[in-house]
């Protein structure tokens, strides 16, 4: 089955073939439900072939936070001040609030981004690009608020397999609360020398 036969065929039995394939592959525990139905709306548009539900489902799931920090694309966001932001971050983890406004959906996550940037006094990709990085551990992927309230609701759940290699939110702040901005802020060596090498 193709990319454009999955398009073609209802989104109800998407979602049955989709969820059927990461239970049975032991990425999750179930094949269905609102959790598979928010992941299969959410990622079905980098799905071509079924199989190719496997990947994006672990990469959804997954936090290369240290790889995606390290690298030459995410060098200008760790230098765009990244440790102020993700000490916000926590406080308002610490606090509850990023989760209360988590529990309200795609609205509340809305409405707090909105508060957070004013806070901060960030807007447009100078927001969204470190929350995206502190919160996926990515530079790219899809629909960001969609994509962190099913990461939530998947640590809520119980749905994903032990073995799919899920970092929950909860797991995804320890790690933040342990970076080494003073590192991360200096020069990277490797870098210099690859820029070198490369010139």
């Amino acid at each position: 089955m193709n990319g454009q036969h999955l398009r073609a065929i209802p989104f109800e039995e998407l979602s049955q073939l989709i969820g059927e394939r990461w239970k049975s592959t032991g990425l999750l525990t179930e094949s269905e439900g609102p959790f598979v139905e928010d992941a299969v709306q959410l990622l079905k548009d980098g799905i071509d072939l079924v199989t190719d539900s496997d990947t994006a489902l672990s990469s959804l799931l997954s936090y290369p936070v240290h790889a995606t920090l390290t690298s030459p694309e995410g060098r200008p966001i760790v230098e765009d001040k990244l440790s102020e932001v993700s000490a916000h971050l926590l406080a308002a983890y610490d606090s509850g609030e990023l989760f209360g406004a988590l529990e309200e959906g795609l609205a509340g996550w809305q409405k707090w981004v909105k508060g957070f940037g004013k806070t901060l006094k960030r807007k447009g990709k100078s927001l969204f690009m470190p929350l995206r990085v502190l919160l996926t551990g990515k530079l790219h992927g899809p629909d960001m608020g969609s994509s962190v309230i099913l990461i939530y609701k998947a640590g809520n759940h119980g749905i994903v397999s032990p073995q799919a290699g899920f970092v929950t939110l909860k797991e995804r702040f320890g790690i933040l609360r342990q970076l080494d901005w003073e590192a991360l802020n200096q020069d990277h060596p490797a870098l210099e020398s690859a820029a070198t090498i490369s010139n």
